[in-house]
């Protein structure tokens, strides 16, 4: 990683409160303040779920531990009896966390992701195992990035949502200047928060244009544009040094803001 530290710095988060522990603790030991603030709240699907695409991929992908846990507790048995054939799925996951969910379910990984982003897994997943055809099993806002990938990579792939996002109604845009007025940045993990939290940023909606963004992704840092927030900084991947060097480049910018209030 960069020898700059964070010392000092201050960031509001934006990630789901069950996959922002890290990013918090990442920043935190590198010396930084992390004012932890979900805007969406993931919650498995309550409607129709399209088993038989599930039930005719030859692999698995996915690119989210929450999805993993969401989708295991609405499996149901006509298909679940599938993973106990010789001709069971493959699974694929982005990154070791979202392994670790599917090995929790008592599932085997075959292609697993550096962590890096969709786009990574996707390599990883068309230089791997042959397979016929994949289904990934994400989230309402998850972006087709991995379905279009594979597709174009000559991999059939359905996708299939077992998760859903709603926007956490008690967020409190007032608060986060009650504690600073200045703030290294706020960062920005999906197109679906930049737009929460434009949406409820009220008469401080110029404030929040003015904080410096960190983006993990591209969609994510054009939503920011299209949003009209001032400075952006993208994350080159979407992993803890990815993150790290986005934040660095936001301090030198500049960025630092006072000290929490009392």
């Amino acid at each position: 990683m960069a020898s700059s530290s964070l010392q000092g710095s201050s960031w509001i988060l934006t990630r789901p409160a069950e996959r922002s522990a890290p990013w918090a603790n990442f920043l935190e030991n590198q010396g930084a303040q992390v004012h932890c603030d979900p805007v969406l709240h993931l919650s498995p699907v309550m409607g129709e779920i399209d088993w038989k695409s599930v039930e005719s991929a030859s692999m698995w992908v996915f690119s989210s531990a929450t999805t993993v846990r969401h989708f295991f507790s609405l499996l149901p048995d006509s298909v679940s009896s599938s993973l106990n054939t010789e001709e069971k799925p493959l699974f694929a996951a982005v990154g070791e966390a979202t392994a670790e969910a599917i090995r929790a379910a008592g599932q085997s990984v075959s292609c697993q992701g550096p962590g890096t982003g969709a786009d990574d897994l996707v390599r990883v997943i068309l230089s791997g195992p042959k397979v016929d055809s994949a289904v990934h099993v994400t989230s309402d806002a998850g972006l087709p990035v991995i379905q279009q990938g594979l597709t174009d990579g000559g991999l059939p792939c359905e996708r299939v949502e077992v998760s859903e996002s709603t926007r956490v109604p008690d967020l409190d845009i007032s608060r986060w200047k009650s504690l600073r007025e200045n703030w290294s940045g706020i960062i920005y993990s999906s197109p679906a928060t930049v737009e929460g939290v434009l949406a409820q940023s009220g008469p401080l909606a110029d404030w929040v244009r003015a904080i410096p963004g960190i983006a993990v992704g591209a969609r994510t840092a054009e939503a920011m544009e299209s949003a009209g927030i001032l400075q952006r900084h993208v994350a080159t991947s979407a992993d803890l040094e990815g993150l790290y060097e986005a934040c660095v480049s936001a301090i030198s910018a500049g960025n630092m803001g006072p000290n929490l209030k009392d």
